[in-house]
């Protein structure tokens, strides 16, 4: 074979196994305790095809199993089951190069949004947003799909103004690979740090379909991948963020153990996963594979579930109880014990300034949310006022703690119009129009 490396081509790990030369950028982070490795990840009678096999990955079926939402839709529809309605102000989750959301598919929409160039991605959306207020669904059937696509335009217009404003806010403390996934790792980290608070992102790097020249192809992304995740966990560390991050690197099936003629390998079944972070267990779960025993069709056997890992992200990163993975999956999935702390414990960042974010739902009736966030304890006024200036409501909420909050504006009492609500507090007045549709 002329795809095997030696030993001491190899970075070392344990007597068992070692790190491809390429994969430099990860090694002291394996050696810092900040990384762990699962053997053998995959599925029963797992299927070759690229398509059908994503499909398994992101539905989190079984191989003879079809399902038309995702695993990580039906975990958000278990947290937020009136979504679209009343959803947190940030993104549920994110997803770069593709705009195939089946991962985050609910059973009435989807809770993904897909993100490229934010400032390009809000003035497309921001270009084409037309608000609808003066011209309200009919009270028919077709007008409550109207009003449902009205209230997908108006989320998808937010939240790209929320990516937008958070990704020039935040900033990166170091510098990253010129790679697609290293730019995706450079925007994550970016977001993050300028405020967003989307619990899940799905980041990609394609070419690992290595049929031929495998020796140079799979060093090369090995390479571009390994030091993207340095960069960004480095860089999160250095803001004192990374400990509210997990990576996991997931993909759709392995390779065959044995080369074929053009110098490459052909598709296999299990893999090995990565998970990277301060609160990961730096361990490798599972054995190291064993040539001599191989399934039929010469392929390395499958030591834990794919569904393991993505349960261990449900209940031990989330906090969530394990009765919530079991009704994501239709069945229990024991989680292999890589996460050393749950997010669930750790307190969220004080933001940085006075903010207030957009009004959710805006049109509304008969209530809004309004949601903002304070550096420090302030004392906090909202006011709702007419497009006169006259104040219509007066609400003292008192002092309030540092951090995120929201109240419910409530128009019951009020004429269809134009508003305009008000935050005081930490010695400024923040302002924004909402309407009122009855």
């Amino acid at each position: 074979p002329t795809l095997a490396l030696a030993e001491n081509q190899t970075l070392y790990v344990n007597e068992e196994t070692g790190l491809h030369s390429s994969m430099a950028p990860i090694h002291p982070l394996y050696q810092d305790g900040h990384m762990g490795i699962i053997h053998g990840v995959g599925y029963a009678n797992g299927n070759l095809s690229h398509f059908r096999s994503s499909d398994i990955w992101v539905t989190g079926s079984d191989a003879s199993e079809f399902l038309q939402t995702g695993w990580i839709g039906r975990l958000l529809e278990q947290e937020y089951p009136d979504f679209p309605s009343g959803i947190p102000e940030h993104p549920l989750a994110i997803q770069y190069n593709s705009a195939n959301l089946l991962e985050f598919s609910t059973s009435e929409s989807n809770a993904g949004m897909m993100v490229f160039d934010p400032e390009v991605m809000y003035d497309i959306i921001s270009g084409n947003f037309v608000p609808g207020e003066d011209d309200p669904a009919p009270d028919t059937y077709g007008g409550e799909e109207l009003g449902f696509v009205r209230e997908i335009d108006v989320l998808s217009y937010e939240y790209a103004g929320i990516i937008n404003e958070t990704a020039s806010q935040g900033t990166n403390t170091v510098e990253y690979p010129t790679s697609k996934i290293g730019y995706q790792m450079a925007l994550t980290a970016q977001m993050i740090s300028g405020g967003l608070n989307t619990p899940i992102y799905r980041l990609y790097q394609g070419g690992y379909d290595t049929h031929a020249n495998q020796l140079n192809d799979h060093s090369n992304l090995l390479g571009e991948v390994c030091q993207a995740i340095s960069s960004f966990l480095h860089d999160l560390s250095n803001q004192g963020l990374s400990e509210r991050v997990l990576v996991i690197t997931t993909s759709e099936f392995g390779r065959r153990v044995y080369e074929n003629g053009s110098a490459g390998t052909d598709h296999g079944t299990s893999a090995p996963c990565m998970v990277f972070g301060p609160n990961v267990v730096p361990e490798i779960f599972g054995q190291h594979l064993d040539l001599t025993n191989l399934d039929n069709n010469d392929n390395p056997l499958v030591q834990y579930d794919y569904r393991q890992i993505y349960s261990s992200v449900i209940t031990d990163w989330f906090g969530l109880p394990q009765v919530i993975s079991d009704t994501v999956f239709g069945s229990t999935f024991d989680p292999v014990p890589y996460v050393l702390e749950p997010l669930s414990v750790k307190q969220p960042p004080v933001p940085a300034k006075f903010k207030m974010n957009p009004a959710f739902p805006n049109p509304f009736n008969p209530s809004t949310m309004i949601s903002y966030v304070l550096p420090n304890d302030e004392n906090v006024i909202i006011r709702l006022l007419d497009v006169r200036g006259r104040a219509l409501q007066t609400h003292r909420l008192g002092r309030q703690n540092a951090g995120r909050h929201s109240f419910i504006l409530e128009g019951n009492k009020l004429s269809s119009g134009t508003y305009f609500a008000h935050i005081e507090a930490a010695g400024s007045v923040l302002s924004q129009k909402i309407t009122l549709l009855k």
